[in-house]
Parts: structure tokens; sequence; C-alpha cells
């Protein structure tokens, strides 16, 4: 009688595993988590809006960004990797290389146009619109 459960607790604690699996793989593919959440495909505009909102991270240089043009060579839903081009009141522009997730945030980093830095300035926001 103690064989059937063994046999039982078995095949449960080997279908658990196998899910458990199963779902890890996929933790990280955002097409797919885009797919599932049904999100409206990510447009240029919308992202330019969001990036106009930045502040100047330039050590010293302060302000607003003036205006963004963002571009994409993705076809994927949220379009990543996005290059953009931001301009700030004082030049040069910044070009980032932006990446949009799945809850729509962002993350960018790059360098001034021309006049690299020692380091790359980075660029966070939430949250992207629609196109």
């Amino acid at each position: 009688m103690r064989w059937p459960g063994a046999f039982v607790a078995l095949v449960l604690a080997v279908g658990l595993a196998g899910t458990a699996i199963a779902l890890k793989s996929r933790e990280g593919d955002t097409q797919f988590v885009a797919r599932q959440q049904d999100l409206v495909p990510v447009g240029p505009a919308a992202l330019e809006r969001l990036m106009v909102t930045t502040s100047d991270p330039r050590p010293g240089y302060g302000g607003r960004a003036r205006g963004a043009s963002c571009s994409t060579a993705s076809s994927g839903v949220l379009g990543d990797p996005w290059t953009c081009e931001v301009r700030y009141p004082r030049l040069p522009r910044v070009r980032y290389r932006v990446t949009v997730y799945a809850d729509r945030s962002i993350y960018g980093s790059g360098q001034p146009e021309g006049r690299p830095l020692g380091g790359q300035l980075t660029v966070r926001g939430c949250c992207v619109g629609g196109p």
C-alpha cells in the first residue's frame, strides 16, 4: 500500500519540476511577455515624449531635454534596441541606446556626440505609452 502512494508523489514531483523549468525558461523573453500581456507596440513618438522628460545627466550640465529623435531597426513589439538622440540646452547632443521593458520602463546608456566621456551616461524612466 505504501508503494502506490510513493509513485503518485514521484509523478507529482516530476510534474512540478518540469513546470518550474518551463516557466523559468520564459522569464527573460520580453517578446513572449509582451505577447502574453497583449501590449500595444511602442512607437518612436511615444519614446520621444518620454525622453524629453529627462534631465541632462552630464556632470556640470543641467536642464531638461529640448527634443528627442528615436529610431529602431527592430520589428518587435517593444522595438528593442532603440537609438535616441536627445538635445539638451547645451551642446553636444547625447546619443543613447535604449531598451524598453515589458512593463514599459526604459533604460539607456550613451555618450555625447563627438565628445566621449570616460564613463557612460544613463537614462531611466517610466512609462512609454502606445504609438
